[in-house]
């Protein structure tokens, strides 16, 4: 570990001890109802509203893009391929599943599973209140409500957020809303029937994409300053809606879900800035016209527990389908002009757009037909087995008309073993191949717009859980992900040229060291690397671009007394190679952020105020990504909200 992490931990634990002894016994009252750090069962990933701890997201788990590997998504356990993530107004929060939380889920994938929880009714009528700023001074207001029957039998919840002056890090100002509802229907104690819907909504001066030019890195942007065109804009919707059927009789558990999820963009205006080292910039703008996708999900399943010989035995088949659909136009370029970091853009007249483009259309069908059994043998031993029969069929139809097509049948297997040879011990294995998207081959490719076949990834895992107390545990694992990866070969045909393979160990500390302290720390080190005749001919590195090395984190919340409370966040991702074929790399960056909260009660109102600062080292630069280009490092902002529950 460097020596300023080093010092960062050894800090904050100085002070984190230092305060536990001032502090004020439990109140479970009094838990904050937007932490991640009290929500979190390991250190690979939580969020709650806008707060997170972990050392993964859904855009970086193991060094991989889970949005981009298809089926990693599931709500409150159900199958869900998203075509726009929901929001905050539909989801209370998720968790990223590796480890031995993804050994429990029934369709593990190799590169983890990103589980969404659905809001839930409070135990009564409720209504709170949120204003204040999220960042950079965005006014916002959101409301949260619930509505629940004497009986319990019935409940609804409810929330809205508006920010009519949305302001960005990197300089676009816009507007943004998401508003949404889930309605519960509990007729018996076994029965669950949840129907929900939520939509979003945003516009602003467009979006922003740097890529490095030369071997040195560029220099960071300014903060807040848009280096797009002023007549930039971009504006989409989306939603999610669905229904989700729960039922539980003796043995039985029966389920069933439906969910449509829909993006809907009718003008999309990316400025894309190829920055040098001295930090000039040609500028291109990109306007896209048309982008549409929706994705419809179903599942349905049923499971059988009973004990037999000594054991617990527990069957299940599922069928999970989707059906996806994209259509999108092809960009137009508009050159934006040459400038320095230090003087901004350039004004360039609007050119006379067109009104309508042709589209492209993309489209998947796919099935997943799973048989599961897992025993338990008391508390000492639990094995899972499962085998998946996965059809997919992939049609895709260029703007010109031209059509291809891709057919896959192929059978996918899952294997876990968790032995408990003590109370507080949890040793687990796993096996796991899942198929993964690989799109369409690149323009530049002599086989333009043909569909490839999907991949098939597998993933091995072993690891151990060690309950220090019964709150606090203890993580170690190591894991072997591999999958094939496409390129263009010497004949210009975009094909398989090799395999990706990602080998690393994790660490992770999490659950409440006293009764007022709660600790999540997490650390991995990964070794990305990518074989095959591409690498063989020298045209790429061995080293896979945009994966750090090392990565870090450390989550605390400290409870000073009833009222007052402190938290803070801290994620180090260490150093990537910044693209496939060079040996620069993007420094590592140090980014979190360090709050506190009061509640008070004010004639009969309970009122809390919650303040934020987010970047608290004021870190600039970029994130390296596996695709190219770089991502400006979010500039330091307070968010301060006060809340009002009615």
């Amino acid at each position: 570990m460097s020596p300023f992490l080093k010092a960062c931990f050894g800090g904050i634990a100085v002070t984190l001890f230092a305060t536990a002894a001032a502090a004020q016994s439990e109140d479970p009252a009094h838990e904050p109802q937007d932490s991640a750090a009290t929500s979190a069962e390991d250190a690979f990933g939580a969020s709650v509203g806008i707060n997170q701890v972990g050392l993964y997201s859904p855009y970086q788990t193991r060094g991989f893009d889970l949005i981009s590997t298809g089926g990693a998504f599931r709500i409150d356990g159900f199958y869900f391929h998203p075509a726009a993530l929901p929001s905050e107004s539909l989801v209370s929060g998720s968790s990223i599943h590796v480890g031995i939380a993804a050994t429990a889920l029934d369709l593990p994938l190799p590169t983890g599973v990103v589980g969404y929880r659905l809001r839930e009714p409070g135990e009564r009528n409720s209504l709170s209140i949120t204003a204040g700023t999220r960042g950079f001074g965005s006014p916002s207001i959101e409301a949260l409500g619930s509505l629940v029957s004497g009986n319990g039998e019935f409940g609804l919840v409810a929330h809205s957020f508006v920010s009519p002056d949305e302001k960005w890090s990197a300089g676009q100002n816009g507007s943004r809303y998401d508003v949404g509802g889930v309605a519960r229907w509990a007729p018996g104690p076994g029965t669950r029937v949840r129907i929900f819907a939520g939509i979003s909504g945003q516009s602003h001066d467009g979006d922003l994409a740097v890529l490095p030019q030369g071997e040195a890195m560029p220099p960071p942007l300014e903060r807040r300053r848009n280096y797009s065109v002023d007549w930039a804009r971009s504006r989409s919707t989306s939603g999610n809606f669905g229904a989700l059927i729960e039922h539980r009789s003796g043995g039985w558990m029966f389920g069933a879900s439906a969910v449509r999820s829909t993006r809907d963009s009718p003008r999309t205006d990316t400025t894309v800035l190829e920055i040098d080292g001295k930090g000039q910039v040609t500028s291109t703008l990109y306007h896209t016209l048309l982008a549409y996708s929706r994705s419809d999900s179903a599942e349905v399943k049923a499971f059988r527990t009973f004990a037999l010989a000594g054991a617990r035995h527990r069957i299940g088949l599922a069928f999970r389908q989707r059906n996806s659909v994209s259509r999108r136009a092809d960009a137009i370029a508009i050159p934006a002009g040459s400038f320095s970091l230090s003087d901004g853009p350039v004004a360039i007249a609007r050119p006379d757009l067109p009104q309508n483009a042709p589209a492209n259309r993309d489209q998947v069908d796919q099935n997943i037909l799973s048989a599961t059994y897992q025993l338990s043998v008391g508390d000492a031993f639990e094995l899972r087995l499962g085998a998946h029969r996965n059809r997919y069929e992939k049609t895709f139809r260029d703007t010109r008309g031209d059509r291809s097509a891709q057919l896959d049948k192929t059978w996918l297997y899952s294997a876990s073993a968790l032995w408990n040879p003590a109370s507080n011990w949890h040793i687990f294995a796993s096996y796991v191949s899942g198929l993964e998207e690989s799109g369409i081959a690149p323009d530049a490719a002599a086989n333009r717009g043909e569909v490839l076949p999907p991949v098939e990834a597998k993933q091995y895992e072993i690891g151990v859980r060690y309950d220090l107390t019964p709150r606090l545990g203890l993580i170690f694992a190591g894991f072997d992900i591999r999958k094939p990866i496409y390129g263009l070969r010497t004949d210009s045909v975009y094909a398989p040229v090799g395999t990706v393979r990602h080998r690393g160990i994790e660490a992770s500390l999490t659950g409440r060291l006293t009764p007022t302290t709660t600790v999540v720390l997490g650390a991995n080190v990964l070794q990305a690397r990518i074989s095959g005749e591409l690498v063989d001919a020298g045209r790429v590195n061995a080293t896979a671009p945009g994966v750090s090395r090392f990565n870090a984190t450390i989550a605390i919340e400290q409870k000073l007394t009833a009222r007052w409370s402190i938290d803070s966040y801290l994620l180090y991702e260490g150093a990537r190679r910044r693209d496939s074929t060079s040996r620069t790399e993007a420094a590592g960056v140090p980014f979190g952020y360090v709050g506190a909260r009061y509640d008070w009660t004010l004639a009969g109102t309970e009122l809390s105020l919650r303040a934020q600062l987010v970047n608290m080292f004021d870190r600039k630069g970029y994130y390296a990504t596996p695709y190219g280009p770089l991502v400006p490092v979010t500039g330091q902002h307070w968010r301060i909200l006060l809340t009002t529950r009615l």
